[in-house]
C-alpha cells in the first residue's frame, strides 16, 4: 500500500467504521492523522516536494 493510500484509509476511518468517499465529496484529512508519526509531513504536488511542519504553537508552515 502506498503512503497516499494509507493516508486515505486512515482519513476515512471514523470510530473503526470505513466510510467510502465519492469523487463528488470534498475530503478533509484531520491533522491528527497527518501528524500521527511526528511534526513533519512531506507532500508531493505536481512533481515538487513540499514540507508541511507543525510548530510548537500548533501552527502549520508549508515550505518548498
Amino acid at each position: 500500500m502506498h503512503n497516499s493510500e494509507k493516508i486515505l484509509a486512515l482519513s476515512t476511518q471514523i470510530d473503526n467504521i470505513q466510510t467510502p468517499i465519492t469523487p463528488q465529496q470534498k475530503m478533509a484529512i484531520d491533522t491528527k492523522t497527518l501528524f500521527a508519526y511526528g511534526n513533519v509531513v512531506y507532500l508531493q504536488h505536481q512533481g515538487e516536494c513540499y514540507l508541511l511542519r507543525r510548530t510548537r504553537n500548533g501552527k502549520l508552515i508549508l515550505t518548498k
